[in-house]
């Protein structure tokens, strides 16, 4: 009977003694419950934020989250990383953003953006081969699908281009920026049919898309050979890629308007990656207009280049395409210039 007393009397005071333990570990994981929550809020606050510009906004919810508690988490340097990437802060992102994929592999959204700074560096294939995890993570968002398509497209790997935009299309059905880089890769392959479907179901619906315009003018002049129903559809000569600049100087030659020709093709003559085709075309504009000693310099010029099939020429095409490329891209965030 003692020794039960005894030892009733031993595990009560072990009892007593772990009470303190308990509560701790109680105190703690409320703590973790709490900041968890504080830290989805904020995301939340900052996240909308940078997507609409208001950047003062986002720096302020930051601060609110700078405490030891909140660090741990996987969210404090994703929206660590999202702050850093709206002031193209690059190396500082990606840094945060790889912890924040070391933490929780499954993150899409930081691993969406770490694709989006490759792609800022004019890394695409990183931006690729980061795109192709985020969608295994996240298989049915169709702006992961269009930016993957699209960074195929600047990488000249067409097939794979039109495999994740029309996947992106599968989920969005009227996306119209998938429909335009889909145009654009079948315009690169030849197929200037299915380029043309594309082009119409744009304009069907957005008749000022000018973009398309500038591609249907393209396939018109490619199709029927018709420069003035071809210009019917330039909008904006400024805004032309280079490959639609060199359709619509043609249709101006056509229309013996040389001066509107030259003006386009003068930037093409002149860079480093103008084949003989476009150097004679542009030789042959500015003897038309008379233009004898513009066209004897610019005979000068073009025998002491060695350019064609250079790095440098390829190079050059390269950050013309990588520039149109970020031009086009999915943005979730804004930037702050």
């Amino acid at each position: 009977m003692k020794l039960k007393k005894t030892l009733l009397h031993s595990l009560l005071l072990l009892v007593v003694s772990l009470q303190p333990v308990f509560a701790d570990a109680d105190d703690q994981e409320s703590m973790e419950l709490n900041a968890k929550i504080e830290i989805e809020k904020v995301s939340r606050n900052i996240i909308n934020a940078l997507r609409y510009g208001r950047f003062g906004l986002a720096d302020a919810e930051w601060k609110k989250i700078q405490s030891d508690v909140y660090k741990s988490f996987a969210e404090y340097d994703y929206l660590n990383g999202s702050l850093l990437y709206s002031r193209m802060e690059w190396q500082e992102a990606k840094e945060s953003l790889n912890r924040t994929l070391k933490k929780e592999p499954n993150h899409e959204a930081a691993s969406f953006l770490l694709g989006m700074i490759y792609a800022q560096e004019d890394s695409w294939s990183e931006a690729k081969e980061t795109w192709i995890e985020t969608n295994q993570i996240s298989p049915y968002n169709p702006f992961y699908h269009y930016n993957l398509g699209l960074a195929y497209f600047i990488l000249k790997d067409y097939p794979n281009a039109i495999i994740s935009l029309n996947k992106s299309l599968e989920y969005k059905a009227n996306y119209n920026e998938a429909k335009l880089i889909l145009a654009k890769t079948y315009l690169e392959l030849g197929q200037v049919d299915k380029a043309k479907i594309e082009l119409s179901s744009i304009l069907e619906q957005d008749p000022k898309h000018m973009q398309a315009s500038h591609l249907m003018g393209r396939v018109i002049y490619l199709m029927d050979k018709d420069p003035k129903k071809s210009l019917t559809y330039l909008k904006n000569p400024r805004a032309l890629g280079w490959r639609e600049k060199k359709v619509y100087a043609r249709c101006y030659f056509e229309m013996r308007k040389w001066r509107e020709a030259e003006n386009l093709l003068r930037p093409i003559a002149y860079s480093p990656f103008a084949d003989e085709y476009d150097q004679s075309f542009y030789l042959n504009l500015l003897l038309n207009l008379g233009f004898d000693e513009r066209a004897n310099d610019f005979f000068h010029f073009i025998q002491k280049q060695s350019q064609n099939e250079s790095k440098i020429a390829e190079a050059y095409r390269m950050l013309l395409s990588s520039r149109e490329g970020k031009d086009l891209l999915y943005h979730y965030f804004k930037l702050r210039y």
